[in-house]
């Protein structure tokens, strides 16, 4: 599956190569470190308290590297007035499935079999610090080819059900975020602040399952219940 350039993805134009770490992290750092200004995270139609939706995601409970890994950027941040991520709301969004309103529970328990029966693999990513986007900050993750994959499979599966679904997988850009951006603001004081923490090592990230959560915001922070979990092999 070839990725597309979109002025609404960040970055907009994907990178040259989906597994070379390099061209990734270039990648994301370069658009990143173009922006002038950063926008509310929050601010964003159709979102409020009562929301609840529908997600496949890869959630990182166990992966101690990761949370030290993120505390020690976070650290180097707090003076940056960004929502903070805690070490339990660490994850990695791969597609919406549709509010909960639309999706019955029968239709969920459904899509669930059908990616059980899809056993697309452990994926071994890597979370490199750090980078950003117009509203967060966050790891660049490597490599793309099994994750980009994996996203295309579960559009599939989820519009065989009739499901809405969310970004095509052309137009997908796989991060993770460990702070959000709650202002609209000059973009270069954070930039400058998240610049000496890319020389930090990456962190393995050995992923045997996928999450099918509710999602929900709880203030300013975003919080799920786990409805089904489902193994990659």
């Amino acid at each position: 599956m070839a990725l597309v350039p979109d002025h609404k993805a960040f970055p907009a134009e994907p990178p040259t190569d989906l597994d070379d770490a390099d061209t990734i992290v270039r990648t994301d750092w370069a658009a990143y470190a173009r922006l002038d200004r950063l926008v509310n995270h929050w601010d964003r139609p159709g979102w409020d308290s009562r929301t609840r939706r529908l997600y496949w995601m890869l959630t990182f409970d166990g992966h101690h590297q990761l949370a030290d890994r993120a505390a020690q950027c976070q650290r180097a941040l707090q003076h940056m007035g960004l929502d903070l991520t805690p070490p339990e709301g660490l994850h990695l969004t791969i597609l919406r499935i549709g509010d909960t309103a639309d999706v019955p529970a029968r239709v969920v328990d459904a899509l669930t079999r059908r990616v059980h029966a899809l056993r697309p693999g452990r994926l071994a990513l890597s979370a490199h610090p750090l980078s950003g986007s117009r509203g967060a900050v966050r790891f660049s993750i490597t490599p793309w080819t099994g994750l980009v994959h994996l996203h295309q499979q579960l559009t599939s599966s989820g519009r065989a059900l009739g499901l809405p679904g969310g970004t095509s997988t052309g137009r997908w850009r796989p991060h993770l975020g460990i702070g959000y951006n709650p202002v609209d603001r000059p973009a270069r004081p954070l930039i400058e602040a998240v610049e000496p923490l890319r020389a930090l090592a990456p962190v393995p990230l050995d992923v045997e399952t996928l999450d099918l959560v509710e999602l929900r915001r709880h203030g300013r922070q975003y919080r799920w219940r786990t409805l089904q979990r489902v193994a990659l092999s």
